[in-house]
């Protein structure tokens, strides 16, 4: 589908070195068979399940996508943190606390970038959710306020917003509070794909939860044996990332690019054939 339509692709959580071989075996096919005009990708769990190095960015990034989001392991790991600064295509959540603290306390990166591309303006933000997670500042509040503060309705922008969240009544409260003021309101976190994809009355598509790209035999990411010992015994033995074949999995949405509207959307699921 084009007929002059914008196409854009998000992609769920990134994990582990199996996620990051699927995004650069599945993404490049997938971006020139569907004719993909911006692509934002969740990498926070690419390198070795937990962060993202600079490493795996530029993998990331050289397969298609064309900014990547985090979410609550973005700051795990001191050695990802320089990622943040020097590459603007590499977001993390933007309610993470920042009034009030010193030089030394501020955390580096962005929560929010804006990107030309084929022609369009995208404005992508990546925010987190509170309920059962960390308590940062309150994701409904950030983004109200950031779109009255940034006036991008003037500026044509299509508005993406990856909401990093546990809670399925905190993304749909979320996204019905943003619909008709944003192009997309796309869920992260759990692993699980939602069959829940729908464009809402304002024209803002949502979907509760992209999924996770990574191992398909797995349990959310993890070797299976070992999640299944952990249930069975009650003991927190050491997770680690399965292997295999590895999904790519998210959601593609097309947008009217003159009324910023979501027209339609639809879940993507990609497998890799042979590893």
């Amino acid at each position: 589908m084009k007929n002059n339509l914008c196409t854009v692709f998000l992609a769920g959580d990134v994990c582990a070195s199996v996620g990051v071989r699927a995004v650069t075996n599945l993404l490049p096919k997938l971006i020139e068979r569907e004719s993909i005009d911006f692509c934002v990708i969740n990498g926070e769990n690419a390198t070795g399940g937990i962060g993202l190095s600079s490493g795996d960015a530029e993998a990331i990034l050289a397969a298609g996508a064309d900014v990547i989001t985090g979410g609550n392991h973005s700051f795990e790991k001191r050695d990802h943190w320089p990622v943040l600064d020097v590459n603007p295509a590499v977001l993390r959540p933007a309610n993470f606390p920042s009034r009030g603290l010193t030089a030394e306390e501020s955390l580096p990166g962005h929560g929010m970038g804006i990107y030309e591309k084929n022609g369009h303006t995208f404005a992508v933000f990546n925010v987190q959710g509170r309920e059962d997670m960390t308590a940062l500042d309150c994701p409904f509040v950030y983004m109200r306020t950031a779109l009255e503060t940034l006036s991008l309705k003037d500026s044509g922008a299509m508005i993406l917003v990856d909401f990093h969240a546990e809670s399925t009544q905190e993304k749909e409260a979320f996204a019905l509070m943003l619909d008709g003021k944003v192009s997309v309101v796309a869920g992260t976190h759990t692993h699980v794909q939602t069959a829940d994809e729908r464009v809402l009355p304002g024209g803002t598509a949502y979907i509760t939860d992209l999924g996770m790209t990574g191992p398909w035999r797995s349990v959310i990411g993890s070797a299976p044996e070992i999640s299944i010992k952990r249930n069975i015994t009650q003991v927190l033995y050491r997770m680690e990332a399965a292997e295999g074949a590895g999904a790519l999995r998210g959601l593609l949405v097309y947008i009217d690019p003159e009324t910023r509207k979501a027209i339609s959307v639809r879940r993507v699921e990609v497998i890799e054939e042979t590893v």
